[in-house]
């Protein structure tokens, strides 16, 4: 049995400038859009340290680009780094899910560009899926940085709230709703939050980096 009592899975990229936040290049360049990836997933990162792992979370680091022994060499050598699978961002996620459908704990997925991602929504996030199927962050581009599920929704419903969904679209929040709704999946919404893609998105990422 394991030792833990949730899991959470990190999904980021090696921070290579000019593979990394390609649309923040114009404003930022690829240095540094790379920098501000990997200051983004290392806020992000901190979060989970700071505040799940206490409370018995295991940890699991979906890496796109780059070596296992580059993610280690960045985040450290103690994490279990795991190559992401699949040509859309659905499907990578689809088969993180079913990469640890066996466990009996909830699974919660993150991504690592949302610096308004807190510790109280992450604890916040795990409590609802003691009462709710599936829990889900919104982002205000109309995708989400959060989706999580317990044992029974991985079973039911992993594939369905990975497909027909029209990723990379202001659709992906609504039409991921839909399809748990379709499903008869309870499901707690989490608060809007920004994700840093764009130029515009920047004042977010400094707003937070100014209130530390």
């Amino acid at each position: 049995m394991p030792n833990f009592c949730n899991l959470v899975i990190l999904f980021t990229r090696y921070p290579q400038p000019g593979e990394c936040k390609t649309r923040l290049i114009p404003a930022l360049g690829k240095n540094g859009a790379a920098e501000t990836h990997r200051a983004l997933t290392a806020r992000t990162l901190q979060t989970i340290s700071d505040h799940l792992l206490p409370q018995k979370a295991a940890l699991q680091i979906y890496y796109d680009g780059g070596s296992r022994q580059q993610m280690k060499e960045w985040l450290g050598k103690s994490f279990c780094y795991n190559k992401q699978k699949g040509n859309t961002i659905g499907e990578r996620m689809e088969q993180a899910f079913m990469d640890n459908v066996a466990g009996e704990y909830p699974v919660i997925l993150i991504g690592s560009d949302c610096p308004g991602l807190n510790g109280s929504l992450l604890l916040e996030a795990l409590n609802a899926l003691s009462r709710h199927d599936v829990v889900i962050g919104p982002a205000a581009d109309g995708g989400y940085y959060l989706i999580g599920m317990t044992r029974q929704a991985n079973k039911t419903a992993r594939s369905q709230l990975f497909s027909d969904i029209p990723w990379s679209t202001a659709e992906v929040f609504s039409k991921t709703i839909r399809q748990a709704e379709k499903n008869c999946l309870s499901t707690h919404i989490l608060p809007t939050l920004h994700d840093i893609d764009t130029p515009e998105d920047l004042k977010y990422f400094h707003h937070h980096s100014h209130a530390e």
